[in-house]
């Protein structure tokens, strides 16, 4: 069954036109976003540029339990960073793996340069429930240099060795760098 989800691509069971909400907008605000447009993901952007992600786990976890004030909170304050990101064009079991190993639940999609949906967990088992234990194993089996050279993710962020902001940093020789600097650095 795995084999069969290489064929099935992210863009075609990700959830498209991802809520993108300013860094500075109270939490209050952002749960009211999340209700308005029925999400449970929004994308924390600066200058219009990704810089982190919420989810609606992030508000239970790190604003209900921890009793911060909604109305002097800010998403920038509850953001997961840095921004862990798929290809549009990348199967759904290599997105499963990526979720496996980051611990995470949700992936946004990229095209073009431009986040264009959200891949979750539940959209993945929706399509096959036994591919998240599978790719659990698998992460636990495989090392993380192997993931490195294999798994096609980005991360959004500044890049280690230039200084440049990238959608597309990647992991090498430890050190996330944007396409042009992992390029000397192979070379």
């Amino acid at each position: 069954m795995a084999s069969a989800m290489k064929d099935i691509l992210v863009e075609e069971v990700m959830s498209k036109n991802p809520k993108m909400v300013p860094v500075n907008t109270p939490v209050v605000e952002g749960a009211r976003i999340m209700r308005k447009y029925g999400v449970s993901t929004l994308i924390i952007v600066e200058d219009n540029t990704p810089v982190g992600i919420v989810t609606d786990r992030d508000f239970v976890t790190k604003v209900v339990a921890e009793e911060l004030e909604m109305h002097k909170t800010t998403l920038k304050d509850i953001m997961s960073f840095p921004v862990i990101m798929i290809p549009h064009n990348e199967s759904i079991s290599v997105a499963a793996k990526v979720m496996s190993r980051r611990r995470i639940r949700k992936l946004p999609v990229v095209k073009n340069g431009k986040i264009v949906g959200i891949l979750s967990e539940n959209d993945i088992t929706r399509i096959s429930p036994d591919l998240i234990a599978i790719t659990q194993e698998y992460a636990k089996m495989h090392t993380a240099v192997e993931y490195e050279n294999h798994l096609s993710e980005y991360v959004a962020g500044k890049c280690e060795n230039c200084g440049q902001y990238s959608l597309r940093l990647r992991l090498v020789q430890g050190s996330l760098v944007c396409p042009e600097c992992a390029e000397q650095m192979m070379d």
